[in-house]
């Protein structure tokens, strides 16, 4: 019987999926691979976690050696939600393979967030791009909702396709803006057991990220499961006293007419200045 024949681009991807993995996390993993396209922000280039410290934290929590099942991030707009995200997916596609999927709240949102953050990435992060079964966008494995990569496939679902959302098994669970994913979803399922039941097959792997931008109080999803955990805030040091704490908008304060602001550290109520 005659052995099988492969190709050396194909031999390369199977002796990179069997190789041994290195003790790295996604901070560790992004700062020496990620590519940050010209379509993702004004920061172009090599990725550096330093530019922006809160996301270190959460983006290591979702490494393969962390103990952390579930990160839940209650962000503000434009403050890398999506970055730790992109992370994330890249981290497992080279170094803990298997399936993924990313929920969004609605088609028109998957389709946008695929162009803009995910080819993105695909496209110009080397090693991850290596892993890729296609780059050809006629091409099965490489299709807007189905990317197929070595050890694993990712899967993109929105709220709009309830069906499919219950029938997919994976061991890596990001769902994007999930107070506006559970505004969308019209099956009446509650998106959160829903979501959490994808990951049912990974009971000591599994890994679930979930972010947004909180909406209404009360009614907000991420408000909840923020609550729920144990509410991590990132803490910055006084420049006068060195007291650790996070910044709060009650520590703002106003000069008369407004035009001067400044913060008091809370510890020993020092004023700091914007700069």
């Amino acid at each position: 019987m005659s052995r099988p024949r492969y190709s050396a681009q194909t031999r390369a991807q199977l002796a990179r999926a069997m190789a041994p993995r290195k003790v790295l996390t996604v901070s560790q993993w992004a700062d020496t691979h990620l590519t940050v396209s010209t379509k993702q922000g004004a920061l172009s280039g090599q990725w550096k976690t330093s530019n922006n410290p809160p996301l270190q934290e959460p983006m290591d929590a979702m490494s393969a050696r962390s103990g952390v099942h579930e990160v839940v991030l209650r962000f503000p707009i434009q403050f890398g939600k999506t970055s730790v995200a992109i992370a994330v997916i890249g981290y497992c596609m080279e170094h803990r393979p298997g399936p993924i999927m990313v929920a969004l709240p609605g088609e028109v949102s998957m389709n946008k967030w695929v162009e803009q953050k995910l080819n993105p990435m695909l496209e110009e992060t080397a090693s991850v791009k290596a892993l890729l079964s296609s780059t050809k966008s006629r091409d099965g494995a490489n299709r807007k909702e189905f990317k197929d990569f070595v050890g694993g496939q990712l899967y993109l679902e929105h709220a709009g396709s309830p069906a499919r959302l219950k029938s997919t098994t994976v061991q890596v669970m990001i769902v994007d803006e999930i107070d506006e994913f559970a505004a969308n979803l019209r099956s009446g399922d509650d998106p959160d057991k829903m979501l959490d039941g994808r990951t049912s097959a990974y009971p000591g792997t599994y890994k679930r990220l979930k972010i947004s931008t909180p909406t209404i109080q009360g009614l907000s999803r991420i408000d909840e499961l923020f609550n729920k955990g144990d509410q991590r805030y990132y803490n910055v040091p006084c420049p006068h006293c060195s007291e650790m704490q996070p910044l709060e908008w009650s520590g703002l304060h106003w000069g008369a007419g407004g035009t001067d602001v400044y913060y008091v550290c809370r510890e020993c109520g020092a004023r700091i200045d914007e700069h």
